[in-house]
């Protein structure tokens, strides 16, 4: 090989070299040289402080982006200016801080200690202040719009008319530092607010959303609470409020266990998704109520006023509403299977299903010689009542409870009795020709 040819093909090495190693050079630095000789502060972008003491760096403007500030000490840093966006400051102490014209969009604050903190002017859009402390926090020109404040102390937080915070918190933050001054808190969305020791005394809070509110020491004394929403609501012992509504509070937020509640008065309660299986709510006065979606499976119900109730999809199974008030009351998508109608008043204004209307009516009047031929009465409490030459020639009797029933010279000719209880059962001269008897309880006591 020539020394033209050695030197031609060093030349294109090289040429091909270069760019390589310079390109390499370049993502070197970004990736790693980059953070190894960039000096923070002031420049600390994502950088892990965790738990750590930062009473002596010097943070003001510093760029904290994306830094993990989780349980570190910041009482009375100063932070004004510095750039804190997206940064975790979850636990954190920053009593006394100044964030004055910090940026903390979409930061992380949850459970943070910032009382006497200056704020003013900083910009916490969208940050999550979960359970921080704010008592006695300067938030003056704050943008707090979309922030989380869920559980969030804003007791003696300073907000002036420029703090730019959304209507709900802005509502909570009058009732605690301008107690009297908010007229009515009827249908309020108080919900996850920060109430502890807040004064509601005589307040009207009808149809509030008080659910997840933090009540401790909350003055509630003569509240009107129809309708509140007071599900995983915190009260404790030095919560101040009326006997009637601190059962409400017991009843939503009772689970796994019958309760007793016989003569009680829940007249307009929000009583939603309660737990009331099996509950003995004998007597008890449920007017205009809110049981929608509850759970009274096998519940007692004798006798009770539900007059106007909203039982909408309520679970009533087994359920027993003899002598029952029902009347305006909706049961719509309610499942009634074997209920006890027994006594129970309705009336043209109460919402039921119409098969449960029927049912209702054979268990109040009486079957005698009526035509029921293909009627729908599967999973009905029948129990007792006297069918005595009544067509129910192809009606469907599934599983339901025929105990003791008069059927005496009945056409039940391809009626439907599949798991139906006809111990007991009068079955003098019925017809049965075609009729499903599979699974059927049919035997006689001695």
């Amino acid at each position: 090989m020539t020394t033209r040819e050695r030197n031609e093909r060093l030349y294109l090495l090289l040429a091909i070299a270069l760019p390589l190693l310079a390109m390499i050079a370049y993502f070197a630095w970004g990736f790693v040289g980059r953070e190894l000789f960039a000096a923070c502060p002031p420049d600390c972008r994502g950088h892990n402080f965790q738990g750590g003491n930062l009473s002596t760096l010097t943070l003001r403007n510093a760029d904290l982006r994306e830094a993990n500030l989780s349980g570190v000490f910041l009482d009375g840093v100063d932070l004004r200016g510095a750039d804190l966006s997206f940064a975790n400051l979850s636990d954190a102490s920053a009593v006394g801080a100044n964030f004055s014209g910090a940026n903390l969009t979409a930061a992380l604050l949850a459970d943070t200690d910032a009382r006497q903190a200056d704020f003013t002017g900083a910009t916490l859009r969208g940050a999550r202040l979960d359970g921080a402390n704010f008592a006695g926090a300067d938030l003056d020109g704050a943008d707090l719009t979309a922030a989380m404040l869920t559980h969030t102390t804003l007791a003696g937080a300073h907000v002036t008319t420029s703090t730019q915070l959304d209507a709900k918190w802005r509502l909570v933050w009058e009732i605690l530092n301008t107690p009297g001054a908010v007229s009515t808190l009827a249908s309020a969305d108080l919900r996850d607010a920060n109430l502890t020791g807040a004064l509601l005394a005589g307040a009207n809070l009808m149809g509030a959303d008080l659910r997840n509110t933090l009540l401790a020491r909350a003055d509630l004394t003569g509240a009107d609470l129809s309708l509140a929403q007071l599900q995983q609501a915190e009260l404790d012992a030095a919560t101040r409020i009326d006997p009637k509504w601190r059962q409400v509070w017991e009843i939503v937020n009772t689970v796994d266990r019958e309760q007793q509640l016989a003569g009680a008065d829940l007249t307009d309660a929000w009583l939603a998704g309660a737990y009331l299986r099996a509950a003995d709510l004998t007597n008890a006065v449920l007017a205009r109520a809110v049981l929608s979606d509850a759970d009274l499976r096998y519940a007692t119900l004798d006798g009770a006023d539900l007059t106007g109730a909203n039982l909408h999809h309520a679970a009533l199974q087994e359920a027993s509403l003899a002598g029952a008030d029902l009347r305006g009351a909706d049961l719509t998508l309610a499942d009634l299977r074997l209920a006890n109608w027994r006594g129970a008043v309705l009336d043209d204004r109460t919402v039921i299903d119409a098969s449960q209307r029927l049912i209702h009516d054979l268990v109040s009047t009486g079957a005698m010689q009526r035509n029921l031929r293909g009627a729908y009465l599967a999973w009905a409490d029948l129990a007792g009542v006297d069918f005595t030459g009544a067509n129910l020639a192809d009606a469907d009797l599934r599983n339901a409870n025929l105990s003791g029933a008069i059927l005496t010279n009945a056409d039940l000719t391809g009626a439907n009795l599949r798991g139906a209880d006809l111990r007991n059962a009068n079955l003098t001269g019925a017809r049965l020709d075609g009729a499903n008897l599979r699974d059927t309880l049919m035997e006689k006591s001695p």
